[in-house]
C-alpha cells in the first residue's frame, strides 16, 4: 500500500523548526525522503513562504549525513558502507598491523574479554588490499562529531571501561582519537573501530599517531614506553576535541563547560580503573537525577 501523500503545509514547517537532520529524516536511510522533499517543496513547484530556505536547509542536512560516510584515519581514507560496514582503504601494511593487533584481542577468551568484546568489530577482515570492519549495531563514527555534554558524558564512561578492560588484559592502545571510535546510537554503545598502535602495556609504543602527536603526553617521546597514562590522556582528548575543541586541550571550552569536568579531563591520570571510579562519581555530581537523553545521528 502507498503511504499518503505528505502535509506539504506542516513538512515545510517542521522542516524551518528543525535544528538537526534527524529532526526531519528518518535515519540511517534518509535518501529517499530527501529526494521526495525536494521534489515537493521546490521553489519551481511550491509557491508557499519559507520554500526556499527549506530546500536549503535540506540540502545542508544531506551534506552534513554525507560528510559521515567518510573520513580519514591514521592509515588513509575510510568509507562507511550502505549496509553500515567500513572500508579502510589505506595504506596496506597499517591495516595488516591492525588486523594482527585485532586478531590478539579477539584470541581472548576469559569472561572479561567475551563481555567487550562488544566493544569491538564482530568482524576485521581483508578485501583485497583493503580491511572491512563489520560492528556488531549500526554505528556512527565519531570523526568530525560534537556532541552535547550529556552524550558526550557516557561516551567517555565507555571508552574508560575499553581501556580499563585493555590494561586489565595487558594492553595499550595507543591511538584514541576520534577516528578511531564510533557510537552506537540505539543503544549507547561504542565500537573501537582501528588498533594500529596496540601495544605490550608498559612495552615499547612503536607507532603514534601523526596527526595527533601533539596529543601524546612528552614523556612518549623520551621513554617510548605504552604507560596507562597515554591512553587515559588520548581518552581525554577524545572527550575534549566531542565537546567542541578539536585541539583536545580545552582552551576554547571555558565557560561553555562544568568547571568541574573540565578540570577532571585536564587532570593527569595513571590508572584506568581509579579514573573509571572518580569519573563515575562526578558524573553523579553533574547530573544527580538521572535522566535518557536520545541520541538521533
Amino acid at each position: 500500500m502507498n503511504s499518503p501523500p505528505p502535509d506539504i503545509p506542516a513538512l515545510l514547517a517542521r522542516i524551518l523548526a528543525s535544528r538537526q537532520p534527524a529532526d526531519v529524516f528518518t535515519l540511517p536511510d534518509y535518501r529517499p525522503q530527501y529526494l521526495l522533499f525536494l521534489k515537493l517543496l521546490h521553489p519551481d513547484v511550491c509557491a508557499l513562504p519559507g520554500a526556499h530556505d527549506a530546500v536549503s536547509r535540506l540540502n545542508h542536512y544531506v551534506e552534513l549525513l554525507t560528510a559521515r560516510l567518510s573520513f580519514t584515519d591514521d592509515a588513509g581514507p575510510v568509507r562507511v558502507l550502505p549496509d553500515h560496514r567500513l572500508r579502510f582503504e589505506g595504506e596496506a601494511a597499517t591495516l595488516r598491523q591492525s588486523a594482527t593487533n585485532y586478531a590478539r584481542l579477539m584470541a581472548l577468551h576469559d569472561p572479561a574479554a567475551q563481555h567487550f568484546k562488544q566493544y569491538l568489530p564482530s568482524g576485521l577482515v581483508a578485501d583485497g588490499a583493503a580491511l572491512l570492519a563489520t560492528p556488531p549495531v549500526r554505528v556512527v563514527p565519531l570523526a568530525g562529531l560534537t556532541l552535547p555534554v550529556e552524550h558526550v558524558a557516557w561516551v567517555l564512561s565507555r571508552l574508560l571501561e575499553l581501556t580499563a578492560w585493555l590494561h586489565q588484559a595487558g594492553f595499550c592502545h595507543g591511538g584514541w582519537q576520534p577516528e578511531s571510535l564510533a557510537l552506537a546510537p540505539k543503544t549507547h554503545g561504542l565500537v573501537a573501530l582501528s588498533f594500529y598502535h596496540l601495544a605490550p602495556l608498559n612495552g615499547r609504543l612503536r607507532t603514534v599517531s601523526g596527526r595527533y602527536r601533539h596529543w601524546y603526553p612528552d614523556a612518549l617521546f623520551v621513554e617510548k614506553r605504552a604507560t596507562p597514562a597515554i591512553d587515559l590522556l588520548l581518552a581525554q582528548r577524545t572527550a575534549l576535541a566531542l565537546l567542541g575543541d578539536a585541539s583536545g586541550h580545552g582552551v576554547r571550552l571555558r565557560g561553555r563547560v562544568d568547571e568541574r569536568l573540565l578540570t577532571f579531563l585536564l587532570r593527569p591520570q595513571h590508572n584506568a580503573y581509579a579514573m573509571l571510579v572518580a569519573y563515575r562519581q562526578l558524573l553523579r555530581q553533574l547530573f544527580p537525577v538521572p535522566q535518557f537523553h536520545p541520541l538521533n545521528l
